[in-house]
């Protein structure tokens, strides 16, 4: 005859009769079901063997203790034990072969129980809403989440991630963190298609996902996959998974389905807020860029009226100065005083000149651009101040170090601007200078450097605080190829330690952005 045991429930009072053999757990597949969720669906086993009473551990996620002590594999039960399944506590009344008659014969919880699992399920699902609904940031509400996951369903992995327009996933969460996603393509082709949910006891005894190289790679044995929905559209998914068979069954993926329900519109929203407010603050970025690009044309505009009107009240005295002097000269032709009359004249038509510029910076275009080859152009210009460097004993050398040397810019006004550049420098530098000219990338841009640079110096832009003590900074010729290279979307840099406008670097986009 085989033997029977007495267990009651310590927490229900509950008194349980069972024939041995009898397997314990929350599956429909026990012997005695007990619906304690932090109970295994096959947890532990009792048994008679060799006329004693064992009690076996089946591969529970949380083990089971005997008198307090966690076992190893199997341990003799006696009358007076207690065993913890879980959170379920139960004690050994009495051991024998005919009780039937001594007790009271139950297979499930009383309802008391049943409503304390309830309770522990929709606190569980409370919190996690609660957190969300509270933190529009996913990442950071995920690690949160995943560990409330990890006290109900022990994953070995945790994924959860976003569909994009091409069908590959993004992901949102995951842990623990990997360079590739841990779930198997055959999984979410599964999912994907299906449109439902998925429970996997044992990936390998599935014939259609045994032999995939990723569940072999992933050791996938027991998964739940569900996914999240939003206006009847899967945008993402849940995925947990166990590196044991069996592990998970019917009830977890009803309760990660139930989860997954709230969780879908809660996140679809939270990512909407996420791009809302990138979109936002891309826009207020905009907005302060356009703002200072105003602020900088409507300064560069008073510039222009200011030096337009200043061109005017110098050329006005200067054209009666210079016709009275031309006809002096002309009169007193075989005067001493011819030279210095002639000194006048040459100071006289230099500052014309000079107006000529001014008058040809206030009528500047904007660019129109198209790609050129950057090499050329500067080239060009070298070889155009060639009678400078020759007068100040110095020949420019050349390298490129880069081959991306088609840029977008207006080959005419980059021309004049290099042009105001070379005759600004070539007032400063010592006779005999070396001067070298490097064109070489910076990050997304094209830099020309013009001089030796130190390294470890600053540069500024023309209009920086740092520059306002420095009478070169106001050289005409430099303000003009500033506002063509700003014009451009470029910068000019300087050395606030130099004695001049040298060394000298011009930074250039690659991509023209039209202001």
């Amino acid at each position: 005859m085989s033997k029977n045991i007495i267990l009651q429930d310590l927490i229900s009072r509950g008194n349980y009769r069972i024939s041995l053999p009898c397997i314990i757990g929350r599956g429909n597949e026990a012997n005695l079901i007990l619906s304690d969720y932090s109970i295994s669906h096959k947890h532990a086993l009792i048994k008679d063997y060799d006329n004693q009473i064992w009690i076996e551990d089946l591969g529970s996620r949380n083990g089971v203790l005997v008198n307090e002590s966690r076992i190893e594999g199997k341990s003799l039960l006696k009358s007076g034990d207690s065993i913890l399944l879980g959170q379920t506590r139960l004690l050994v009344l009495k051991i024998g072969e005919n009780l039937s008659e001594e007790t009271i014969i139950t297979h499930t919880l009383t309802p008391e129980t049943e409503w304390d699992l309830d309770y522990k399920r929709l606190k569980f699902i409370y919190e996690i809403t609660a957190e969300l609904s509270g933190n529009t940031e996913i990442t950071t509400f995920g690690e949160k989440v995943f560990s409330k996951f990890k006290e109900v369903f022990s994953q070995d992995r945790s994924y959860l991630a976003l569909f994009q327009d091409d069908g590959s996933l993004r992901p949102i969460l995951m842990d623990p963190l990997s360079d590739s996603a841990p779930i198997s393509s055959g999984i979410v082709s599964r999912l994907f298609q299906n449109c439902e949910s998925l429970l996997l006891e044992d990936a390998l005894s599935d014939d259609s996902l045994k032999e995939r190289e990723s569940i072999m790679a992933l050791k996938i044995r027991s998964a739940l996959c569900v996914p999240l929905i939003y206006h009847n559209e899967i945008y993402g998914l849940i995925y947990l998974d166990r590196n044991i068979p069996g592990f998970y069954k019917e009830d977890d993926l009803k309760f990660l389905r139930s989860i997954a329900a709230i969780l879908g519109p809660l996140i679809e929203n939270s990512r909407l807020w996420s791009e809302l407010k990138h979109h936002y603050n891309d826009a207020m970025k905009t907005l302060r860029d356009t703002e200072a690009r105003l602020i900088d044309m409507e300064r560069k505009a008073a510039y222009v009226h200011l030096a337009q009107a200043m061109a005017h009240e110098i050329r006005n005295p200067l054209v009666i100065i210079g016709g009275l002097v031309r006809r002096i000269a002309h009169s007193e032709s075989g005067s001493p005083n011819r030279e210095k009359f002639q000194a006048v004249i040459s100071s006289v038509e230099r500052v014309e000149a000079v107006l000529k510029e001014v008058d040809d910076f206030i009528r500047i275009p904007q660019p129109e651009v198209k790609l050129e080859r950057i090499d050329r152009l500067v080239e060009g210009e070298i070889e155009s101040h060639k009678p400078e460097w020759q007068g100040k004993g110095c020949t420019p050398t050349l390298s490129v170090n880069t081959s991306r040397i088609m840029i977008p810019l207006d080959s005419g006004l980059f021309k004049k601007a290099l042009s105001m550049i070379f005759k600004e420098i070539s007032f400063t530098i010592p006779q005999g200078a070396s001067i070298k000219i490097v064109i070489l990338d910076h990050n997304n841009d094209l830099e020309i450097i013009i001089g030796d640079i130190i390294k470890e110096r600053r540069f500024c832009e023309l209009y920086d605080p740092e520059l306002q003590g420095k009478p070169w900074s106001l050289g005409l010729f430099l303000n003009i190829a500033h506002k063509i290279i700003s014009d451009h979307g470029g910068r000019i840099l300087l050395d606030p330690l130099a004695e001049a406008a040298f060394p000298i670097i011009i930074r250039m986009p690659r991509t023209h952005l039209n202001k």
